[in-house]
């Protein structure tokens, strides 16, 4: 069979991949039997970490979702998150294609009125936090190749994570022992799209080394959005004995351009929707950004006793041209370090078993900020120059108590936090200052095991969310300082929901929440500062939603993986003064999301995946005057996977969106001049070649 993908919409490419040599190799009936057993272990409970205590996820009282490495690597470009993220129900994610403002995810709400990167949910990286003290992550230095799970939980964090953790998303590198002596990948796609990858596991006798680089890019569906990056990772571990382990882990990322196409009206998309912005075009809107991170992971059991030790460092350089003159033009120098302690005791007694994990963390990050005016993509006289600072103090327990069939967990977090701003641009007066904050944040779960096929759970908890320092430091005074009207969000969250597993075969999960939220962070923006977002609180909100997914092995290997999320989220109390908002919908959030995904994976090693992927329509500002359509996309992709002898193969082929769906994949929440929509790619081509050495 020949699979041939000829000249398509912005395709230069002609890809041709053989698969016969596929068809004659031949399969044993125990390599067919281990497919099916790796199937079944997708839809099983597993333990998982993103609790801070280890516990098989049905014991669990929360919601939460863990995605393996088939899941995020087999026939994807692996460019983002994003490819992955369409399989966690609560989860809804935006802008995949423009590289500037990054990916934007929002879980339950949280997240959602991130101008650029990740707002109000925690991100980690082998334990190692991606997400700075002020709640800000970035992940354009992320590398999917080198994933093999991935862990998110919804509902109320806080107590276990501190703030801005309306959510976790917890990821895992791949360790040496679970991947090839060596591979390479090469995907080519549509628009330009080039994306090479290795990939190396050396394991010897107590010391493992993996190590990945990958080289990405694109010239982008509209003008000016190009993008180019450079990955590394390099993880070293040793294990002393099966009990002491210690890891070092560094990362190194950069993309020396990143083109922003910038927001259109809906004249501008109906007269040309590839078309970038002219104000884009003229000020040369873009960003560059350079990151580097080392972090070190200590841990040792001693009978009922964990000692976990951490430390890391990262430095960032971050330069970017905004679509207008006046302090258009910027550059970030940030700083973020921190470490901590960890002790976890265990004990049984019979039918009841106890543990508990109390902790000490300490971070601080440090922001050296200037603005300057643009002169057409050149930097003019400087109009900013402040240095951030925000420490966070944090100490914490956890408990869990398990009798029978009855599991509760209950956490309490205390932080105390300090924010600086030092203000060395004099010409309009010394605007320095700083904020002081101390919360406690308690979280309480409930697990019972009606029967071994049901487990049904509740839990209740606090959260909170300081503004970030960016968030602070875009003073609608145009001054330096920190705004003086913003103030944190506050969050109480109820949670209840169910597990079920049937005959190991069929997985079912359902999670009804309630969140009161109080001083909502609401983005809005200024007319002439288009790309600069401002920030200020609501008064209160309320958010209720729906959380359902149903995975199950149809027949012999052929797996269904589906969810769906009904959100009703509303403004209760908010006023500005353009108006009075109270019982409106909040923007940006679609009402309902769903995906389904079927995957037939062959005794030949071939393999066909099929995805839907829907959103509803939602509003783009909070008059909900304006709204961005809804939209259904069907994925496809194609491939084989072969091992011969030390060697394995895999060729695959993809299209996106194959239906060529007209949407958007960003909206600009209350943006001005009517900038609110950044058009989505249209058919997306793309195939790729894998090829390894086994060990």
């Amino acid at each position: 069979m020949i699979i041939s993908i000829k000249k398509q919409r912005g395709l230069g490419i002609k890809i041709a991949l053989s698969f016969s040599s596929l068809l004659l190799l031949r399969i044993d009936s125990a390599n067919a039997q281990k497919k099916d057993t790796v199937l079944l272990r997708q839809l099983a409970p597993v333990t998982v970490t993103a609790t801070r205590l280890e516990i098989n996820e049905k014991r669990l009282p929360a919601a939460l979702t863990v995605l393996n490495g088939g899941r995020i690597q087999i026939g994807q470009p692996q460019l983002s998150m994003f490819e992955s993220l369409g399989g966690v129900a609560g989860l809804f994610a935006q802008n995949p294609d423009n590289y500037t403002q990054d990916l934007r995810i929002s879980i339950r709400g949280f997240g959602a009125r991130a101008a650029f990167g990740i707002r109000g949910i925690r991100l980690y990286v082998d334990g190692i936090p991606e997400s700075t003290p002020d709640g800000q992550a970035d992940v354009d230095n992320l590398d999917m190749g080198a994933m093999q799970r991935m862990e998110v939980m919804r509902g109320p964090s806080s107590g276990l994570f501190g703030n801005a953790a309306g959510g976790v998303i917890s990821l895992q590198t791949e360790n040496a022992g679970q991947m090839p002596l060596a591979e390479v990948q090469g995907t080519v796609g549509s628009y330009g799209m080039r994306s090479w990858r290795f990939k190396t596991g050396v394991q010897h006798k107590k010391l493992q080394m993996v190590f990945v680089a990958t080289r990405n890019q694109s010239e982008g569906y509209r003008a000016n959005s190009r993008m180019e990056s450079t990955i590394l990772n390099l993880k070293l571990r040793y294990d002393f004995d099966s009990l002491t382990r210690l890891s070092v882990l560094a990362n190194y990322g950069t993309s020396p351009v990143a083109d922003d196409p910038g927001g259109l009206t809906l004249a501008q998309v109906a007269e040309n929707r590839r078309q970038a912005h002219p104000n884009n075009l003229r000020f040369l809107a873009g960003e560059s950004v350079t990151q580097g991170r080392v972090g070190i992971t200590f841990e040792k059991t001693m009978g009922n006793h964990l000692i976990f030790v951490r430390a890391f460092g990262t430095k960032r350089d971050f330069a970017n041209y905004l679509a207008f003159q006046a302090a258009g033009a910027g550059t970030i120098n940030r700083t973020f370090a921190g470490g901590s302690f960890q002790y976890q005791f265990s004990q049984k007694f019979d039918f009841l078993s106890y543990r508990f994990r109390m902790g000490l963390d300490l971070e601080s990050q440090g922001d050296t900020r200037r603005r300057f005016d643009n002169m057409t993509g050149v930097r003019g006289k400087l109009t900013f120059d402040q240095l951030e600072s925000f420490k966070n103090i944090a100490s914490y327990i956890t408990q869990e108590l398990s009798y029978k069939k009855i599991t509760m967990l209950v956490g309490l977090r205390s932080d105390v936090i300090r924010l600086k701003a030092t203000d060395y641009f004099m010409s309009d007066g010394d605007q320095s200052g700083g904020r002081n904050y101390s919360r406690i944040n308690p979280t309480l779960g409930l697990s019972w095991e009606v029967s071994p096929s049901v487990n049904v759970y509740s839990n209740l908890g606090s959260s909170f969310e300081t503004p970030t320092m960016s968030e602070l430091s875009n003073n609608p005074s145009g001054t330096g300082g920190f705004n003086p009207e913003l103030n944190p969000q506050q969050a109480l969250n109820y949670e209840i929901g169910a597990k079920t597993y049937f005959g190991q075969r069929v997985r079912a999960d359902l999670a009804l929440f309630t969140i009161e939220v109080k001083d909502e962070l609401v983005p809005y923006q200024i007319t002439g500062q288009a790309g600069r977002v401002f920030y200020r609180n609501a008064g209160r909100s309320k958010r209720q939603g729906i959380e359902a997914s149903l995975n199950a092995m149809l027949a012999k290997g052929l797996t269904l993986f589906s969810n769906y999320t009904y959100s009703d989220f509303t403004y209760r109390e908010y006023q500005t003064s353009a108006g009075k908002f109270d019982g409106n919908v909040l923007p940006g959030i679609p009402k309902h999301a769903a995906q389904v995904e079927l995957r037939y994976f062959m005794p030949s090693g071939l393999f066909a995946i099929a995805q839907v992927r829907h959103a509803s329509q939602l509003y783009a500002d909070d008059a909900n005057a304006v709204t961005a359509n809804g939209y259904s996309l069907l994925n496809l992709r194609l491939g084989g996977q072969k091992t011969w002898r030390k060697f394995h193969i895999e060729p695959f082929v993809g299209v996106n969106n194959l239906l060529d769906e007209t949407y958007f994949q960003n909206v600009q929440i209350n943006a001005s001049a009517n900038r609110y929509f950044e058009p989505a790619q249209g058919r997306f081509w793309f195939g790729g070649l894998k090829v390894g050495v086994n060990r």
